[in-house]
């Protein structure tokens, strides 16, 4: 039995299958197999069903799954205790929502290039509910989303909150002080797409008011969304400090409304299972450098 054997029975039982443990591991598809088999022959038990659809774990396999765990984090605390937790190598492949890839990922990662010069980063940006799912499957190391999960198998830290505020065209909202859900009824309101976090305080200040929106229209970038408010198209809502700038350039409004929308949580979100020294090192410079206000360095 050696530990990339045991690597590779963890990263198989967590992840949706075979290819994305592979993957996760950096390896090919059959030499992730020739691990697993190699440690089936060792311990004289098959660990893995493969006769369906999916392969899972047989009991045996249930069995050795949390003897895993417990011996691949005596590794890493192992490593960790005596200094070699600067050698993370390999990728790493992570999901961020579109507001932190437009403040403050450039300095994250450029602080992990610093610390870990032989890992490879791959962000991936996209809306909180299609990270969530590649988190879940293994596709994904970790993701900084908005919000808790609410998935048994993932594990959320809160790491920031970031408040909204409604914003329009000077023309649109000329004589009105405060947005309220009676005025809100009539105009039309752009958002994010569903499972986007920002949507979601928006489906909960709705339902909390008893209001339905006639007119609503969706887009998945920010920047396109607040193109469209300037226009006159609609209203919107948008993270303050990210607001900031376009109000001071006068490009748009911005507006209080009555009642106020939630603040929204953001956090990171990982396997529970995952004992990887990788996730404890990458939570750990993710509250290092979180800043929802930052400026995007080409701003």
């Amino acid at each position: 039995m050696t530990f990339k054997q045991l690597e590779a029975f963890y990263a198989a039982a967590l992840s949706s299958s075979f290819a994305v443990a592979a993957a996760h591991l950096h390896l090919s598809q059959s030499s992730l197999s020739k691990r697993i088999t190699e440690l089936e022959a060792d311990l004289g038990k098959v660990l893995f069903d493969r006769s369906g659809h999916r392969s899972t774990l047989t009991a045996e396999g249930e069995m050795l799954l949390p003897l895993a765990r417990d011996i691949l984090d005596a590794r890493s605390r192992a490593r960790a205790t005596l200094g070699r937790d600067g050698s993370l190598q390999g990728v790493c492949r992570f999901g961020m929502g579109e507001l932190a890839a437009m403040s403050w990922l450039p300095k994250f990662v450029a602080r992990c290039r610093r610390d870990y010069p032989d890992l490879r980063l791959e962000p991936h940006v996209d809306v909180g509910r299609n990270l969530e799912r590649r988190v879940e499957s293994g596709e994904l190391d970790f993701a900084v989303i908005a919000g808790w999960s609410s998935r048994p198998a993932i594990a959320s830290t809160t790491i920031a909150e970031v408040r909204y505020r409604w914003a329009g065209a000077a023309a649109q909202l000329e004589g009105i002080d405060r947005l309220t859900p009676t005025l809100l009824r009539d105009m039309t309101v752009i958002t994010m797409p569903p499972g986007a976090g920002s949507t979601r305080i928006f489906e909960a200040w709705l339902q909390e008011n008893a209001l339905n929106v006639s007119r609503q229209l969706t887009c998945n970038n920010m920047g396109a969304i607040a193109g469209m408010v300037a226009a006159g198209v609609g209203v919107a809502f948008f993270p303050e400090a990210w607001l900031r700038p376009l109000c001071d350039r006068h490009a748009i409004i911005a507006i209080e409304s009555d009642p106020p929308l939630r603040t929204l949580d953001y956090s990171f979100q990982c396997r529970r299972d995952d004992i990887r020294s990788l996730i404890a090192a990458m939570r750990e410079r993710v509250l290092d450098e979180v800043d929802f206000a930052a400026p995007h360095p080409l701003w």
